[in-house]
């Protein structure tokens, strides 16, 4: 069993792992408003794709945080492990996106917060390998970043979708 207190963060693990889990149905609903539309491979691999890896990964690290018998070690490894890959996740979709013409606030959500996010779940696997406190706020606070960009970049893809097929693109 591992020594931090999970059983005390249950709840809210519960709780942020189902927001997430209908926040990925919604986004389905969102990439087959996305087909037929030109440039659909772009929008996919940019914006779509990457939102629902986003909201899955909460969903994930809240499944792993909610399993009863959970060691130290295998908490350490999977946190670090899946922080690890979000960040370089996160740099690849950057590295799509940022040449585009975004404003400012569709550059913050769709490359740098999620990039910040999965940095803090490593960081909270660094943290709980060496027994420094405050590591279940940390990740914490990381995976409900990941949860309001999931949020926040499926109803921006949504609303794009509409208006596109209202002004007939």
């Amino acid at each position: 069993m591992t020594s931090l207190p999970l059983a005390d963060w249950r709840d809210f693990y519960v709780m942020i792992g189902t927001a997430a889990g209908v926040i990925v149905g919604a986004t389905f609903v969102v990439a087959s408003l996305a087909t037929g539309m030109k440039g659909r491979e772009l929008g996919m691999r940019g914006f779509i794709t990457p939102t629902a890896v986003h909201l899955g990964s909460v969903l994930v690290v809240s499944a792993i945080l909610a399993a009863p018998t959970l060691t130290d070690l295998v908490l350490t490894l999977l946190l670090g492990l899946g922080g690890l890959a979000g960040a370089v996740y996160g740099v690849i979709v950057a590295a799509r996106i940022w040449k585009m013409n975004l404003d400012l606030s569709d550059r913050v959500f769709y490359a740098i917060l999620p990039i910040l996010a999965y940095a803090g779940i490593a960081a909270s696997a660094v943290m709980e390998s060496w027994a420094v406190g405050n590591t279940l706020e940390i990740l914490a606070v990381s995976l409900v970043v990941l949860l309001i960009t999931g949020m926040r970049n499926a109803w921006d893809m949504a609303s794009f979708m509409i208006m596109r097929q209202r002004d007939g693109e």
